[in-house]
């Protein structure tokens, strides 16, 4: 298969994800100076530190682990923790001078922008040998993928084509109580994104509900996105704990299975178990959502050395090998999407909708905005 090349989204303006803050990008330097660096000198710098321990919001961390255990010879051990967790996880150590979880793979790019770099809880570091591989707009903070979310189908009762080819369509009639969802609440991933459309898909929201409608949106609330927003949540979705509970609704052997919105993770699961499930390719105005993954080093680890070796082993086809095989797009230039994944993604990936981080400190600070109004629509 070939190479999926990141530069297809590069392009894309909302790509800038290096606009930061002067406060996140005057982060410490830990280990061995960038002045010294090369990959021999940071591992045998490494086989002098104790064990480390990496999290990611996916339980591939723990293959990961083991890989990089084997290629180099020291210990890391991985756990799986989800987005919110590893916020407070990581804010909570570095108070206590007792960190304990030495690299993040971090779902939430407003919230390492906003707080945990610009405060100190963490480091974001790429390997210099590592720079010409991995684009500009990927290199500060260092993103290792891009972790597509879908909207699914069950293809068992549809066949090829999705019934739903429009977002608006999931708040009608015909969809309530039938769309399964993550808690939003519990999604902080799912907040920032409503935020994005907000300030960046007005445009894109009012042509689509004119599309499904055959008239102009008329709203009282500030966008179209919060009236998109506030219709789904007061349809009924069906509210789970994650994404790997939406995968078994959406492939319900029932009449009228749900429409889903999970990562591309849950494909293999779905092939796995023996039920059908498609992306819904002509859903507009996106088929779904794009979500940075930041590696962070916790400021005050024990090991740095290793540490920022295992950062490097993300950033590698290599180490993010595990995780390409659930659909993550490695920011690697030379990185390959594996033969046989199972969702497909990599031929809609135009199709996502991609997150403009020059506003990710609104996202961040608009947060609690969101939490509050889909809770009050959701009762």
């Amino acid at each position: 298969m070939p190479k999926l090349s990141i530069y297809m989204l590069a392009g894309v303006s909302a790509l800038t994800i290096g606009l930061m803050s002067a406060s996140a990008q005057d982060a410490k330097e830990i280990g061995i100076p960038d002045s010294e660096y090369s990959l021999e000198a940071l591992i045998e710098a490494a086989k002098k530190e104790e064990p480390i321990t990496v999290v990611d919001a996916t339980g591939k961390i723990v293959s990961m682990a083991e890989n990089f255990s084997k290629k180099y010879g020291l210990k890391a051990t991985g756990v799986k923790m989800n987005g919110q967790d590893q916020e407070q996880i990581i804010a909570r150590e570095a108070a206590a001078n007792n960190v304990r979880t030495d690299v993040f793979n971090m779902s939430n790019l407003p919230s390492v922008t906003s707080q945990i770099l610009p405060q100190g809880f963490g480091i974001s570091w790429l390997a210099p040998d590592l720079k010409d591989k991995i684009p500009a707009e990927y290199q500060n903070p260092a993103i290792t993928s891009n972790n597509p979310w879908v909207f699914a189908y069950n293809t068992d009762v549809h066949g090829e084509t999705c019934p739903v080819d429009n977002l608006w369509a999931l708040t009608t009639e015909e969809w309530k109580g039938r769309v399964a969802i993550p808690d939003p609440l519990l999604r902080n991933e799912t907040m920032f994104w409503f935020n994005q459309l907000a300030a960046h898909g007005e445009t894109e929201l009012r042509e689509a509900y004119e599309a499904q409608f055959g008239e102009e949106l008329k709203t009282e609330e500030a966008s179209a996105a919060a009236e998109w927003v506030k219709r789904l949540a007061q349809n009924k979705p069906k509210v789970t704990k994650s994404d790997t509970d939406v995968g078994p609704i959406v492939g319900a052997k029932e009449e009228k299975p749900p429409i889903g919105f999970l990562s591309a993770a849950i494909f293999r699961d779905a092939k796995k178990d023996g039920y059908g499930m498609g992306i819904c390719k002509e859903m507009k105005p996106w088929i779904g959502q794009l979500t940075p993954r930041v590696a962070v080093i916790a400021s005050g680890t024990k090991s740095p050395n290793t540490a920022k070796l295992f950062a490097r082993f993300m950033m590698t086809e290599e180490g993010m090998a595990p995780q390409l095989t659930d659909g993550k797009i490695s920011t690697n230039t030379e990185a390959k999407m594996p033969e046989g994944e199972a969702s497909g993604v990599a031929a809609v990936i135009d199709r996502l909708y991609v997150n403009h981080s020059e506003t990710t400190q609104d996202d961040f600070a608009n947060l609690q905005d969101w939490q509050d109004f889909w809770l009050t629509n959701s009762r």
